[in-house]
C-alpha cells in the first residue's frame, strides 16, 4: 500500500483539478446541470451498490474499495462543478470565473486530506 500513495497523490492533485477545470469550460445551462446531476446520482448510487450490495466485500477487496472511493470522488467533483457553474451563471464577471475555478480546483483535493489523516491515525 505504501507504493500506492505517490500515485494516488498525483491522481488527486493532478487529475481531479484537471477534470474540474475541463468541466468549467462548459456553458452553464439547464442541460449541463441535468447531466451533472445525473452523473452525480449515478456515481453515488454505483458507489453505494458496491458498498452495500455487491458480492465483493468493501474493505476486503482493494479493487472494490478503490473503485467505490473513486466513484464517490467523481460525484464530489460533479457537485463542485455544479455549484461553480451555478455561481457563474448568476454572476458572469471575470472575478467570479477566476475564483470559482481556483476554489473549485482546490476543492477537488479535499478528500486527500481525509485519506492522509486516516492513514496517519492508523499507522
Amino acid at each position: 500500500m505504501t507504493v500506492l500513495w505517490p500515485a494516488l497523490f498525483v491522481v488527486v492533485f493532478g487529475f481531479g483539478p484537471w477534470v474540474f477545470l475541463r468541466l468549467m469550460r462548459l456553458t452553464p445551462s439547464s442541460t449541463v446541470f441535468a447531466r451533472l446531476v445525473a452523473f452525480m446520482v449515478m456515481a453515488a448510487a454505483a458507489s453505494m451498490w458496491l458498498r452495500f450490495l455487491a458480492p465483493v466485500p468493501w474493505g476486503a477487496n482493494i479493487w472494490a474499495t478503490g473503485v467505490g472511493m473513486g466513484l464517490i470522488w467523481a460525484a464530489w467533483i460533479a457537485v463542485l462543478a455544479l455549484a461553480a457553474l451555478a455561481l457563474r451563471q448568476a454572476d458572469q464577471g471575470p472575478a467570479m470565473r477566476r475564483w470559482t475555478g481556483v476554489i473549485g480546483a482546490m476543492g477537488t483535493t479535499v478528500p486527500w486530506f481525509g485519506l492522509a489523516s486516516a492513514r496517519l491515525m492508523s499507522s
